[in-house]
This record gives C-alpha cells, sequence and structure tokens, in this order.
C-alpha cells in the first residue's frame, strides 16, 4: 500500500497554501492550494497544482494567486477533451437546439477533432495545439469548409468550458479559421441554368419517385428536408398555397459505445423565417395532382401494409422517404437522362440565381426562401446575377454629362490656343 506523507505550510488568509509531500520513491514535491470560493451546496472549491522545489512552489503560488484576482484560475479537472466534449454534446447541448444539430456536433467531434486531440486534458488545450490540429486536417485534404466547421463545433465547446470555469479562456479564440485557396474543390457544384431545369422537370413527369419532390423544389426554392416533411395537410383545401411547417430528416444517434444509429424524424422549422407560405404555381398544381394519382395506385398495390403518413413524398408503402435513398434514385434519373449532377441542395441554388436573374426582387426571394436577413441572400446569390450590375454604367452615365458634350467643349478650348500657337511660330520662321 502507497502512503504518503503531507505538510502543511502555514499562509495567510486567502493566500494559499503550500503542502510538501513525500512520493512513494522518496522524493519530495510541494503543492499549492488555492480556494476558489464555495459551491452552491456549501462545500469549498479548491485548485492545486505541483511544483518540484519549495521555491518554485513559492513562485507558482504568486502566480495563481494573480490568475485568482483576475478571474482566471480555474478549478482543476481530468477532464480531456474527448470525455468533457461528449458530455458537452451529449448533456448540454440538446438543452438548447435540436437533438439531430447536436448529434451532428458529437458526429463532427468523433471524425474530427477526437483523433488529434482527445487525449489532451481540457486544461491543458493551448492555442498551439488548435493551430497544429488545424493544419494536420489540411495536410490530411480536408476542405476549407470541414476544417472551419469543426472548428465552429470545438469553438463553441470551449466557450461553454471558459464559461463554466472549467478552463481560463477558450484557445481557440485565438486562432483565425481557415482559407479556402484558389482552385480548392467544393462539393457545391455550379447551378443549373434555365434550360437544363426545363430540361429536368420535362424529363421527370411520370417518374413516381422523383416527379413530385423535383417540381416542389424548383418551384419554391424549398430545402430537401423541408419538401419531403411537406404533409398534405399543409397544403390549403384550394391549392392556392402551401406552408412550410417542419422539415424532415435521417437523425443521426450515437450510442453510448460510440456506434451510430439512423432514423427519421421531424423537426420545427431551422429559423422563424422558415416557416413561411408559398404560393402553389398551376405547374405544381398539376404535379400534386399526379402525385395523388401515384399515391392512390401505391396505396392500392400495397394493400393492408400501407401506412397512411400524411406526407406528400412516401415511400410504395406510405411511409417517409429517407434523403438518402431519394438521392439514388435522383443520381439515377439524371444518368439516364445525361443531364449534368448538382447535388439536391444545389437546386435550391439554381432556383435562387434564375429568380434574381428573371427580374424578381431579392426582398422576395429572400422570403421565400426563408433567410432570416436578406443580406444573406444577397451575399450567396447576388455575384450571380449580372443583372444588378450591367445597367450600372449606363444608368449613371445617362445622369451625367454625355461623351459628345464633353468632347466638343474640349475642342472649343483647345482650337483657339492651337491657331495662336501656329501663328507664333509663322512669326518665328
Amino acid at each position: 500500500m502507497t502512503t504518503y506523507q503531507l505538510k502543511k505550510t502555514k499562509a495567510r488568509n486567502n493566500e494559499g497554501s503550500i503542502f510538501k509531500k513525500t512520493l512513494k520513491d522518496g522524493s519530495i514535491v510541494h503543492i499549492v492550494e488555492i480556494s476558489l470560493g464555495k459551491k452552491a451546496n456549501g462545500k469549498r472549491r479548491r485548485t492545486q497544482k505541483t511544483f518540484k522545489t519549495l521555491a518554485e512552489a513559492k513562485q507558482g503560488r504568486v502566480q495563481m494567486l494573480k490568475a485568482q484576482q483576475e478571474g482566471r484560475l480555474t478549478q482543476v479537472r481530468n477532464d480531456t477533451v474527448y470525455t468533457y466534449g461528449l458530455w458537452w454534446a451529449r448533456e448540454v447541448k440538446p438543452q438548447h437546439i435540436r437533438q439531430t444539430t447536436a448529434a451532428d456536433y458529437e458526429d463532427r467531434l468523433r471524425r474530427y477533432v477526437f483523433p488529434f486531440l482527445g487525449s489532451i486534458r481540457m486544461v491543458d488545450l493551448k492555442t498551439e495545439h488548435i493551430i497544429a490540429w488545424m493544419n494536420e486536417l489540411k495536410r490530411s485534404g480536408k476542405s476549407a469548409n470541414t476544417i472551419n466547421g469543426a472548428r465552429r463545433v470545438l469553438t463553441g465547446m470551449c466557450k461553454y468550458a471558459a464559461r463554466t470555469s472549467v478552463i481560463p479562456f477558450n484557445p481557440v479564440l485565438a486562432t483565425d479559421s481557415m482559407q479556402r485557396q484558389v482552385g480548392e474543390k467544393s462539393q457545391v457544384r455550379e447551378p443549373w441554368n434555365q434550360d437544363e431545369m426545363n430540361q429536368v422537370l420535362r424529363a421527370v413527369v411520370g417518374d413516381s419517385k422523383l416527379d413530385c419532390f423535383l417540381h416542389l423544389m424548383m418551384h419554391t426554392g424549398m430545402r430537401p428536408g423541408e419538401v419531403l416533411g411537406l404533409r398534405w395537410k399543409d397544403i390549403d383545401e384550394a391549392g392556392l398555397f402551401l406552408s412550410v411547417t417542419g422539415t424532415l430528416k435521417q437523425a443521426r444517434r450515437i450510442t453510448p459505445s460510440g456506434q451510430g444509429v439512423v432514423r427519421m424524424e421531424r423537426n420545427e422549422p431551422k429559423t422563424l423565417a422558415s416557416r413561411r407560405p408559398i404560393t402553389i404555381s398551376p405547374e405544381l398544381n398539376q404535379a400534386l395532382e399526379r402525385q395523388k394519382m401515384y399515391e392512390s395506385l401505391a396505396r392500392i398495390t400495397a394493400e393492408k401494409n400501407w401506412v397512411e403518413s400524411g406526407y406528400v413524398i412516401t415511400t410504395q408503402v406510405g411511409t417517409p422517404v429517407s434523403l438518402s435513398n431519394l438521392r439514388k434514385a435522383y443520381i439515377k434519373f439524371l444518368s439516364a437522362q445525361s443531364i449534368r449532377y448538382i447535388r439536391l441542395h444545389d437546386i435550391r441554388h439554381a432556383v435562387a440565381t434564375l429568380s434574381l436573374g428573371l427580374g424578381i426582387p431579392i426582398e422576395q426571394v429572400s422570403q421565400v426562401l426563408g433567410h432570416t436577413r436578406i443580406e444573406t441572400t444577397k451575399s450567396i446569390y447576388a455575384q450571380h446575377v449580372p443583372k444588378f450590375t450591367e445597367n450600372f454604367a449606363l444608368v449613371l452615365s445617362a445622369s451625367l454629362p454625355s461623351a459628345s458634350q464633353s468632347f466638343a467643349s474640349m475642342q472649343n478650348n483647345l482650337l483657339p490656343n492651337l491657331s495662336v500657337g501656329n501663328k507664333s511660330e509663322k512669326e518665328d520662321l
């Protein structure tokens, strides 16, 4: 059995204490203990730090007391980035965000943070660790978007740790986000132009899996999850408009063993602005009528296996459609029709770009897309709309003096001087 001898050096009130400790190998260390006040239950909170010599301990006590006065001294805990990250993602975040989003945070921590930083204690996590981690991700081929996404999650985790005195400050805040390099590959594809969109809509009519889905996407600009979450009761009886009231997506839950379990889950819209009405065009109304026909045929075929889920887009037995299965059908459809591939979410970009290009006011486009701020719409899509800039010079120039008037004025000013100059030259000759 291991025994230690502790000897306490007297200190004044609120100046901390120094303990002399004899280890089992006979060596002696000195431990500085500083009081951090009391917990909610009345018990005292303390933090300790070990030094080799008494002189180092005395110097360390001064530094710890200074940190205490500045509010930077925290209670030493042995939480690693791994253990604390799991606790934060599972216990803290679900109280403030959707469960699916919290699960996504944990997934990012497991994939990009824990393999590099997981074994480091939270109190030992430094800015240089963050910089080295980001550079390592970059060398391993991760994109700037992937790195910055993981960095945002780590920032939130460390922000909470600093706010609750687990660490003295957030070390991620002293780093910069990763800048995207010129020529770096991106998952985002160039949106379809009007001809490509027309080609898709003509070819998809009659495809029971994709007909209504793609018409909803391309006539409303809805997010894929919003389309899958659309229910028949979200469409008014007259068929004039639909209401976005929620999203349907695959929720990836992480079990205690770290295994991912996927299931369909309906959530509230992404933001308050995402809960919005959208007008149904005659063409979209026809697609919805065709969907009712597809559903009736599927119900007859499925017989007793049919499930009345209430969703507009369903499987052959009436259950909600997962985005991953629909994506497979979508890729197969594009290949069969020799249509350029873009991601499902890129269809939303195509709708926005085409709408702005046709002259629809950006305020209306922003509202239909469900953006909280118009600045979001401008920052994402304005560069794709040449009409924003092509008339600028013409309109501005129309209010300024014309080029012909300016040239005529210049001639009137120069000709007399030229005449005088020629006369003087002749006299010199």
